[in-house]
């Protein structure tokens, strides 16, 4: 399992937060997400042999936040 943190630009909605984090959840390989709106970050756990941190970043960017740091911790 992978662990990414991401920092987005901070959002001005908790809704618009659980819409990124439904469309996560959606994603195949994403075990977690989670969204704190003020601080703009996404922390996210998945399962690497089915998706990667740069496709969730692309996901990411594709809904309209661009993604200014990606942190990865790879549990063993």
């Amino acid at each position: 399992m992978i662990k990414a943190l991401f920092q987005i630009t901070p959002l001005g909605c908790p809704g618009c937060g659980k819409q990124i984090e439904d469309k996560l959840l959606q994603q195949g390989g994403v075990i977690s997400a989670k969204v704190f709106p003020r601080l703009g970050r996404i922390r996210t756990e998945f399962d690497e042999t089915k998706t990667n941190a740069e496709h969730l970043e692309g996901l990411i960017g594709s809904w309209g936040h661009d993604v200014d740091l990606k942190i990865l911790i790879k549990e063993t």
